[in-house]
């Protein structure tokens, strides 16, 4: 009778063999050197994080004693009526320096009625022989000082200012004309010595005027 005969038994084979010791050993190092790596980033990371909040914890301790510092300086509170007080003394010399501009310029404004025109009259008009010590305008109110070589050039100035709109519904009028040198034209006319005394030395003769604006009289020309 035939018999089949198998030789190659699995028993006999060698066993195959998945994880071998040596691959554990690079598996293991391999897991632990990612270990490393990862606690070494995770340290520098903490790191990182504990310097920025020092430096926030530095800024936030600046930045209080900042604080600290403006709020002891801050001016003490003041008492509520005493400010009331100044607020309304400073509205009063606010309203009071309003309508001083307004009547100013209301006044400045038209030509021919200003401060300014009065001026250039005077330095146009003011005849040669004669000259001004001295001016005080003010509304409805002028005065002026000064000498004169000749007395005969007063009167048309006098005509030609009493024209002047500025000087509308006043009279200008010649109140002394005295010869400087006599006692009383320097004692009444102080600014005159220093102009008039030379020419006078000189001998020259000068004489003192002093002219003021009084409210104009009906059927009046220029004061005498």
């Amino acid at each position: 009778m035939a018999q089949q005969i198998n030789l190659l038994t699995p028993i006999l084979l060698t066993p195959r063999r998945h994880f071998s010791a040596l691959m554990l050993l690079q598996a293991a190092g391999v897991l632990l050197v990612a270990g490393v790596a990862l606690a070494a980033w995770l340290q520098q990371r903490d790191r990182a994080a504990e310097r920025d909040h020092q430096q926030l914890l530095a800024r936030l301790a600046a930045e209080r004693q900042s604080l600290a510092v403006a709020r002891a300086n801050l001016p003490a509170p003041q008492d509520a009526a005493a400010l009331q007080q100044q607020v309304l003394a400073l509205e009063a010399g606010n309203a009071e320096r309003a309508a001083l501009l307004q009547a100013l310029s209301g006044h400045a404004g038209r030509p021919g009625q200003r401060h300014s025109d009065l001026l250039d009259l005077l330095a146009r008009s003011l005849p040669a022989p004669a000259w001004l010590g001295e001016l005080r305008y003010t509304p409805g109110h002028v005065e002026m000082v000064g000498g004169t070589l000749d007395t005969d050039v007063l009167r048309p100035w006098l005509a030609q200012l009493a024209a002047q709109p500025l000087l509308a519904g006043q009279e200008l009028s010649a109140l002394r004309v005295e010869r400087l040198g006599t006692p009383t034209a320097e004692a009444g006319n102080p600014p005159l010595l220093e102009n008039g005394a030379a020419l006078s030395a000189s001998g020259l003769p000068v004489w003192a005027f002093r002219v003021v604006s009084e409210p104009a009289r009906p059927a009046s020309g220029v004061p005498r």
